[in-house]
């Protein structure tokens, strides 16, 4: 059996269309497709539709009957999200990245030809991306891009040059000395990268880069070296730097964190100018990140310096850079960061041509035991503190990082989003990953409420230990923020662990409740008696879930089969998480290090089996710099 397709010339990504379209088609109903050059003699019409929502947001409308129709969208990527979407009519569910975990079932002739669907949607948020972090291999990143849209996202952001940072901590495996070092270099990596572009491109996901890296770019560092340390600064560089203590060196030995004397002219003028260079040759970004070191407390103590706060030396630099990029007829949307000191709104300065910035909230030590939900808008809301040079405490609680939100925003009217990061380091204490889950549905829920146009997750691409619920519900909401959450865990979880998913969520969700995303992030007191029952309740639930496991990885088949048997690898990793976690929350330390190291041994040995799902090298980084465990 053959389909007709006709393509609109407005489509930029036509043969990955092709592909995709094709390989559903077949695989649901046994279809093949044909590509129609006359658009009435066709069955199915794929259209690109500037007239169907004029603002940015994208758009989809899909109209079928009687096996023929059309999918229409405003945008490259909106298409390819209604192409999507259209066959998650017919049963089509992406519960995680990568297509051997699709649930597709067969479908015969007659069930296409008698369905009828009609479907008009714009979705909620501008802005619905995901920000790389973490030990990536390129097949993790390829399936994650892959993954975006089929959940209603948009953007993807790749921090620095290239993701030489992520794929090496992979190739090299770092932390995990149970697997031998792959081959890997600067080439490599710049194969990768090219590669994860023309990804993008074929997907028209809107393109997010750079990010932290500028002002090692100042200095002569290349940003796709990320975070490395161990670096001595040239003499002659020396005047750039911020001085501290009455010195001018590196920060803790790495550009990365460190600042810049932006009194001295001549670093703004570096500044501009190596941005507007890479946005000359980068025309494929759509929106270039500007941000400052990656470091607090670490501002210039000159005597210049000393006479304006931070944030109102980084608004004379970007509308320095909106300029220069005016004049060089560049259109490339900035992205700035509120984040560190930078959450301090401006006392003097204001952005001139708020149409060229996207502003970025970065609440990077928000607790996520509560949602910008529960807030008490009338009475919690306090006023910002007073900035002090060099020593600024990051607040944990959303009030007072609301506060700072607020303050920005009284100067700042342009575009904005949330940059969070519930998926970046909280999440691995939560057990279950249904309190996260909640949490960013209701996020996301109050996002209009802030005056914020959408959310970019800061995380791992690897946090699907033991599902993929959080980002599942992170994209729907996104796509549209109505939905309601119960619906969703229904949708999500009957198909990815069939009838007894019923089971599995009240399991998951009393791991969840008892354990906490604060504690592993270093919010809150080491010693716990609270948490200390708590972890203990968590053991004995994944203890006796065995059974549950043991009948269900027997008895079922296929994708079902191969997500109960994850289960299983992730309730050997809750008991000897909880061990440790209990002792170390009981005070009980060098005990809870001999918990951690057998911990330690499961996760290296296991992560093969594992890889897609939990990434290996964080868990450990997030525990040795913020749990308390050691190396």
């Amino acid at each position: 059996m053959n389909l007709k397709v006709w393509y609109s010339k407005e489509i930029q990504n036509k043969y990955f269309l092709e592909t995709e379209v094709d390989y559903y088609f077949n695989k649901i109903f046994g279809i093949s497709i044909l590509e129609e050059n006359d658009k009435e003699k066709s069955d199915i019409q794929l259209i690109i539709d500037k007239d169907l929502n004029s603002i940015a947001t994208d758009t989809i409308k899909i109209d079928f009957f009687n096996g023929r129709g059309s999918i229409s969208s405003n945008s490259q990527v909106g298409l390819l999200i209604g192409i999507y979407r259209f066959f998650s009519e017919f049963g089509v569910r992406y519960l995680r990245p990568g297509r051997e975990n699709e649930l597709i079932i067969d479908r015969t002739y007659e069930e296409f030809i008698n369905k009828k669907i009609y479907i008009y949607e714009k979705a909620s948020f501008d802005h619905r991306g995901v920000c790389i972090e973490g030990a990536d291999s390129y097949e993790n990143v390829k399936n994650f891009i892959d993954w975006l849209p089929k959940i209603g996202m948009n953007s993807f952001f790749i921090q620095f040059e290239n993701p030489y940072s992520f794929f090496k901590r992979w190739y090299e495996h770092e932390f995990n000395p149970y697997i031998e070092k792959e081959a890997f270099d600067n080439e490599i990596a710049q194969k990768m990268s090219d590669s994860i572009d023309k990804e993008m491109n074929a997907r028209g996901i809107v393109h997010h880069r750079v990010g932290h890296g500028w002002t090692g770019e100042v200095l002569g560092y290349s940003s796709k070296y990320g975070w490395e340390s161990g670096l001595t600064l040239p003499e002659e560089k020396k005047p750039l730097v911020a001085e501290l203590n009455g010195k001018r060196e590196l920060f803790n030995t790495a550009p990365i964190l460190t600042s810049l004397d932006f009194a001295n002219p001549e670093v703004a003028e570096k500044m501009v100018t190596i941005i507007v260079d890479y946005a000359k040759n980068r025309k494929d970004v759509d929106y270039l990140h500007v941000w400052l070191s990656d470091a607090r407390n670490n501002i210039c103590e000159c005597e210049e310096c000393q006479k304006e706060i931070p944030s109102d030396q980084y608004v004379k630099i970007l509308n320095k850079l909106d300029e220069e990029l005016s004049k060089a007829g560049l259109s490339t949307k900035i992205c700035f960061l509120l984040y560190h000191e930078l959450l301090f709104a401006p006392q003097k300065e204001k952005i001139k041509n708020p149409g060229r910035f996207t502003m970025m909230f970065a609440p990077i030590t928000r607790t996520f035991e509560m949602s910008y939900a529960d807030v008490d808008y009338e009475n919690g809301v306090p006023n910002p503190k007073p900035y002090k040079r060099n020593s600024i405490v990051l607040p944990n609680s959303l009030e007072e990082n609301l506060s700072y939100l607020f303050d920005w925003q009284k100067s700042f009217k342009g575009d904005s989003f949330v940059y969070d990061y519930p998926l970046g380091r909280a999440h691995y204490g939560d057990l279950g990953y249904m309190k996260i889950s909640k949490v960013i549905y209701r996020d996301i829920k109050f996002l209009q409420k802030l005056n914020l146009n959408g959310y970019i997750s800061c995380q791992e691409l690897r946090a699907g230990f033991p599902h993929n619920f959080p980002n599942y519900v992170m994209g729907k909401m996104l796509w549209n923020n109505s939905l309601d959450y119960e619906e969703l865990k229904k949708e999500y979880f009957s198909n990815m662990y069939g009838e007894n998913w019923e089971e599995v969520t009240k399991y998951l969700e009393g791991l969840s409740e008892f354990s906490s995303c604060d504690y592993f992030n270093a919010i809150g007191d080491r010693i716990n008696e609270r948490l200390s029952l708590k972890y203990k309740v968590s053991y004995n639930l994944a203890n006796e879930f065995l059974h549950n496991i043991e009948e269900n990885c027997i008895n079922t088949k296929g994708l079902v089969k191969n997500q109960w048997k994850q289960l299983g690898y992730h309730r050997e990793y809750v008991i000897k998480l909880t061990s440790a976690l209990n002792l170390l929350s009981e005070g009980k330390n060098r005990h809870a290090q001999l918990a951690w190291r057998n911990f330690l041994d499961y996760i290296r040995r296991s992560e093969m089996s594992v890889q897609q799902n939990l990434d290996v090298y964080r868990v450990i980084e997030v525990a040795k710099n913020y749990t308390g465990f050691l190396l």
